[in-house]
């Protein structure tokens, strides 16, 4: 299976299969992980992968997306079923506001710029009282399964949970990339004077794919503070954003589930670290060195040899824009 969506779709159900199978409540907790920071990677990767962006703020969204999850069940008494799409709501319409303002700019720029807003946030949860400041809050629901007969405390229930959540979310994105507003983002990031040129309103589209970004990692902020009961500041770092853009250049930041692969390895690979030694950054930095430098595509892009769906010559994208437009 050369074709990396064949590979990705594979990975993900070796991912189900062994997140459902094994009774090992660690094994379940590291495939929840896995899935919760693939959704918010595979945002990631639609603005650096298929836009040209680089957000190495978009954290702020998830931790917007928690804090938004936490407020509206904890100090609100929201209903759970009612708090997950209205703060994934919230933080459309507030990423909208700074969609416009971040995409005005581009390259480091854009990147600074997304950093700046990760910090505002990130201080006012910290200043934040009512949130519990540095502290956080804690005593979080999970979703209430009991009409299906089962718990989501239970880790297996829980990881079901978030396997369809994440299922769906990727196939939005799958729907997103096939379609035309996806041909042009890549057009967008293969040539954006020739796509302006073209009549396409380019400044729309980058905000389109930085508000659909934001919503991946709204949802992804809500799972995590479902799955630990708790959120706090830390949630919402420019580290965060970082290590999302580095899941994304792991997997393969042009192939659809790059996002996905990237995070599974990730995530394996420090824990795994961890686990072997206590200098396991020094090794874990190594280890991203060597990916960044030899496998510029990524590991999909390794195992795709023949390249034939992400190549870059310059052609087969402007053949889909003449058919969208």
């Amino acid at each position: 299976m050369k074709n990396p969506l064949s590979l990705a779709a594979a990975a993900a159900l070796i991912i189900a299969a062994i997140g459902m199978s094994l009774t090992n409540s660690y094994a379940t907790t590291l495939a929840i992980e896995i899935l919760i920071a693939g959704v918010f990677v595979s945002g990631v990767n639609l603005l650096l992968g298929y836009t040209g962006l680089v957000p190495l703020g978009n954290a702020m969204f998830v931790g917007l997306g928690a804090y938004g999850y936490a407020v509206l069940t904890k100090l609100l008494d929201v209903p759970i079923w009612a708090a997950f799409p209205l703060a994934v709501l919230i933080v459309l319409l507030l990423s909208v506001i700074v969609g416009f303002i971040c995409t005005r700019t581009r390259e480091v720029e854009f990147l600074l710029i997304t950093l700046a807003f990760c910090q505002m946030f990130y201080g006012l949860a910290v200043k934040s009282k009512p949130t519990g400041g540095t502290d956080g809050l804690t005593g979080l629901s999970r979703p209430d399964l009991g009409w299906l007969g089962v718990s989501a405390d239970a880790p297996l229930v829980f990881y079901a949970y978030v396997a369809v959540v994440a299922a769906v979310m990727l196939f939005l994105l799958w729907r997103i990339v096939r379609s035309p507003f996806g041909s042009v983002l890549v057009g967008i990031r293969e040539n954006e004077r020739r796509v302006q040129a073209m009549g396409y309103g380019v400044t729309y589209y980058k905000v389109g794919a930085f508000v659909i970004a934001a919503v991946f990692a709204a949802v992804s902020g809500v799972l995590s503070a479902q799955y630990s009961y708790f959120v706090n500041p830390e949630m919402m770092t420019w580290q965060v954003g970082g290590e999302a853009v580095l899941m994304v250049i792991i997997g393969g930041r042009r192939y659809l589930f790059g996002g996905l692969v990237g995070a599974a390895i990730f995530i394996l690979a420090k824990q795994g670290l961890s686990m072997l030694t206590e200098n396991y950054l020094i090794f874990f930095g190594l280890f991203f060195m060597l990916v960044v430098v030899f496998l510029q595509d990524g590991v999909l892009g390794l195992l795709d040899s023949k390249q034939t769906s992400h190549r870059k010559d310059g052609k087969w994208w402007k053949t889909r824009l003449k058919s969208a437009a």
